[in-house]
């Protein structure tokens, strides 16, 4: 019988009784370099066994949290956050209102809206009026009212991220996966028209947000075959400083710009650091298998973190090597599949059936054909191409 925790910490844990074998800081200085250099799965593990010997400190918790997260565990993620909240709302309550705000944009990622808005509602409590997470939070808030349609709310949140923009030139809030935020309800119908309010309240409220919410907006209306409505929001982005790649480019070579879509690509990606490569890399990568350019494909890919493992098992679909894309295919859906993440969930499956063709499962692949034709058909969007076919 597998015993409650071997089961929570799965092949993370292992045996844990051997972790008391190696001395429990030598453990957390492994678990910080890996995390220092983004091997997630390698700092999940050793933060695991180090804390099966004894406890860590809060900021030990907490990247363990984050590296969790990185790896597509959610659940255990949210879990371990939600006890790094307990421990700061003892010691530091500032930290404690940051961390509420990083919970809320969890379990509206996760899909649960009410989750979200409780958490959202003890970090108003807590967080002064100013800084950067005061920002997040009042974006946060202003996804909540268009997910639940309250105008009122809406136009208050907008007001009040207008007042923070004036108070001072600050960056756009922080809120990463603006599309899976707006899509947690499921509805993806509602996505473009949800995508489009928020867009027109942050352009005025909060210019540099409303780049960002417009390039979203670019992406949902490329996916869906809106290739003008795509090229205006893309432009309308830029417009508002937030750089409309890799939409832009994938935009450009899907209508037949092929050469000229990959250069921009390609200068895009020579002008970022490494903390804004990554959505450019997934662009790189893609443009690069439509290319048959498998050398490129493969050295973008390897530039990307351990959440990259639907591009190299299509990386190794295009190169015959199917066995070894169906194990990273599979770790793959089973991260968009927690996160809701249908439109990638789909693309998997279109790579996962060339791959199951490849190792002669031809009913396997036609059960994933049927799986991703489900999900583009209830998306609404167009069938993405390339999936390891020509």
């Amino acid at each position: 019988m597998i015993s409650p925790l071997t089961e929570r910490f799965g092949r993370y844990g292992g045996d844990l009784l051997t972790a008391r074998t190696q001395p429990h800081t030598d453990l957390v200085i492994q678990a910080r370099d890996a995390y220092r250099l983004g091997d997630w799965e390698t700092a999940y593990a050793a933060f695991c066994r180090a804390g099966a010997i004894g406890p860590l400190t809060v900021d030990d918790q907490d990247a363990m949290a984050t590296a969790a997260w990185r790896l597509g565990h959610d659940r255990e993620a949210v879990r371990i956050a939600e006890l790094v909240h307990a421990r700061l709302a003892r010691t530091d309550p500032n930290a404690a209102a940051v961390k509420s705000v990083d919970l809320a944009q969890a379990w509206l990622l996760r899909g649960d809206v009410n989750m979200g808005r409780n958490w959202l509602s003890r970090a108003r409590r807590l967080l002064p009026g100013d800084g950067p997470a005061a920002g997040r939070l009042t974006y946060l808030e202003a996804v909540v009212a268009v997910l639940t349609e309250d105008a009122d709310a809406l136009a208050d949140r907008a007001a009040a991220l207008r007042e923070l923009a004036d108070r001072a030139d600050e960056s756009a809030p922080a809120a990463p996966n603006l599309l899976a935020l707006l899509s947690a309800d499921d509805d993806h119908r509602q996505l473009e028209n949800r995508l489009l309010a928020l867009s027109r309240v942050l352009e005025e409220a909060h210019p540099r947000a409303a780049g960002e919410t417009y390039y979203q907006l670019g992406e949902i209306r490329r996916l869906r075959g809106d290739s003008e409505g795509a090229a205006t929001a893309y432009a309308r982005a830029r417009q508002l400083q937030t750089e409309p790649q890799p939409g832009e480019a994938l935009l450009r070579f899907a209508v037949g710009d092929r050469e000229a879509a990959w250069a921009d690509l390609l200068a895009t990606l020579n002008t970022l650091d490494r903390r804004r490569r990554a959505r450019v890399l997934r662009g790189a990568v893609e443009i690069a298998l439509a290319r048959d350019d498998l050398a490129a494909a493969e050295r973008y890919c390897d530039e990307l973190d351990a959440g990259a493992e639907d591009w190299r098992g299509a990386v190794l679909v295009r190169r015959g090597r199917h066995a070894e894309a169906l194990t990273a295919l599979q770790a793959a859906l089973q991260r968009h599949r927690a996160r809701r993440s249908a439109y990638e969930a789909a693309r998997v499956y279109g790579w996962m059936a060339a791959a199951h063709r490849g190792v002669g499962a031809h009913h396997l692949a036609a059960a994933d054909e049927a799986a991703a034709a489900q999900l583009y058909r209830r998306l609404g969007i167009q069938v993405a191409r390339g999936h390891g076919t020509r």
